[in-house]
């Protein structure tokens, strides 16, 4: 179409409806939608967590004072509070930090979580992929729990089942890893949801850090390593899915 005034020609683009079988075949295949990010600058975040786990891994193994004392003063005072219905609460909350539960979720967040018409198979892949991130974080933790073989507090005090080592919290770490991997995922769906669905992420890694330490079977230093580890890992593999999708 020419323009009288400027003399130039205005190009309109053409639009194509990539929702349409076939409809990117004559221009190339269609661009990958950049990824949403969940946090900024993830490197701070990763490398800050990093220093802060290393110092509290330290301090938990040797025993220091200002870990040991604060932790015995604060599970004697959730003693002295807890009563039959808040522990009852805390027994049903701490089920979201459970590996059976957490990451079978994150298969099914994974794979709905794509926009658009996606194949079942691309789907499947996209959630067993969530869930190997998270996976291979759980065990990382793991490992860093039998290293410091921290004992847990007195088996009397407990409200439930435990076994193993204390530190770090293994059902934290679960909870901390796979809520912020699912709320990366779900931001791909929904990139205006990104605020409330961190939010949500935070408050279940809180609820069940809080669960673990109500129910007498962790120390309160070994749910703040949860959270730290937890945190931490799952910024870098967010990171890592991102890069990879960019690429």
């Amino acid at each position: 179409m020419r323009d009288d005034r400027s003399g130039a020609d205005e190009v309109v683009p053409a639009v194509v409806d990539v929702t349409a079988p076939g409809a990117g075949a004559a221009a190339g295949p269609p661009s990958t939608t950049p990824p949403v990010d969940l946090v900024r600058h993830p490197a701070l975040i990763v490398v800050g967590c990093g220093a802060a786990m290393a110092v509290l891994t330290l301090a938990v193994a040797r025993e220091q004072p200002a870990v040991v004392d604060v932790d015995v003063a604060l599970h004697g005072a959730v003693l002295a509070l807890r009563g039959p219905l808040d522990s009852a609460i805390a027994l049903g909350v701490t089920w979201a930090g459970a590996t059976y539960v957490a990451l079978p979720a994150l298969v099914a967040i994974g794979a709905l979580a794509p926009r658009g018409r996606v194949r079942p198979r691309e789907r499947l892949a996209s959630g067993l992929l969530l869930a190997g991130a998270a996976s291979v974080g759980i065990y990382a933790g793991l490992l860093v729990n039998h290293v410091v073989g921290r004992a847990r507090p007195p088996a009397e005090d407990w409200w439930g089942a435990a076994g193993g080592p204390a530190f770090p919290s293994g059902h934290t770490t679960v909870a901390t890893v796979s809520s912020l991997l699912a709320a990366w995922a779900l931001v791909q769906r929904w990139p205006d949801r990104r605020r409330p669905l961190l939010v949500g992420a935070a408050v279940v890694a809180a609820a069940v850090g809080w669960s673990r330490v109500w129910l007498g079977v962790h120390w309160p230093g070994d749910v703040l390593g949860g959270w730290v580890f937890g945190t931490g890992w799952a910024v870098a593999a967010v990171a890592a899915l991102s890069w990879t999708r960019r690429r």
